[in-house]
């Protein structure tokens, strides 16, 4: 992935938000540059664990374990606690490509783990961490079901950048290709969001009161009247 091409992406997507003027395409554009960020900012560059306990030595957990399924990928630590031992507390840190752990008072230590720049992007909400007998297990689950085949990404990896935006393009038709863009790669609340702009253009240019000045978007208005 390459962190120019994504700064850029940010930079045309707020070229174009200080030219619009609807509520509703400002969101859009909003939530676009907000999703951008979010990915700049875990690429390589996962959230540093809450500093340890005072006192008590911090060991960085080298050996682990995982595996996938469609949905989720789950990272096995072991080996860090004997069965009956207690981890005092756990704490997790989740992003959508990088996921931080510490695992406070464990036989006297505590123990960290941090993987970042993974292969795909996670579901922050619905990840999650469970002690085991012998450590933790830590449930991945995975923002679009696949296969990633590894757990982080290299550096000829293809990660989903979000839409292109042409600079040289006219400023509606770029607002349009980059509204396609958005839905064909968006999720269900991005399409959700397109889908009221587009109702509310068609429905306001019916009424006679001028719509949003956006084109057809062919078949992404399809069933737009059963809203």
């Amino acid at each position: 992935m390459d962190i120019t091409d994504i700064k850029g992406n940010i930079d045309e997507l707020k070229g174009l938000l200080s030219q619009s003027k609807r509520p509703v395409v400002r969101d859009l554009l909003e939530a676009e540059i907000k999703r951008q960020n979010g990915i700049l900012s875990t690429i390589d560059k996962p959230k540093p664990v809450v500093a340890a306990a005072k006192g008590l030595p911090t060991k960085k957990i080298n050996n682990y374990a995982w595996d996938e399924t469609n949905k989720a990928v789950k990272i096995y630590i072991t080996g860090i606690k004997e069965a009956g031992q207690q981890i005092e507390k756990v704490e997790p840190t989740f992003d959508s490509r990088s996921v931080s752990v510490m695992l406070r008072g464990v036989a006297g230590k505590n123990h960290t783990l941090t993987i970042g720049n993974l292969k795909g992007t996670i579901n922050v909400e619905e990840s999650s961490i469970k002690t085991t007998k012998t450590g933790a297990t830590i449930t991945l689950v995975k923002s679009s079901p696949g296969n990633w085949g590894s757990l982080k990404a290299s550096k000829d990896d293809k990660v989903d950048e979000g839409p292109k935006v042409d600079k040289d393009a006219d400023p509606n038709a770029g607002m349009m290709s980059l509204m396609k863009q958005m839905y064909e790669t968006g999720d269900d609340n991005m399409k959700q969001m397109i889908n009221k702009t587009m109702y509310e253009s068609q429905m306001k240019q019916r009424n006679g009161e001028g719509g949003s000045g956006l084109p057809d978007m062919g078949d992404l208005g399809a069933g737009l009247d059963n809203l």
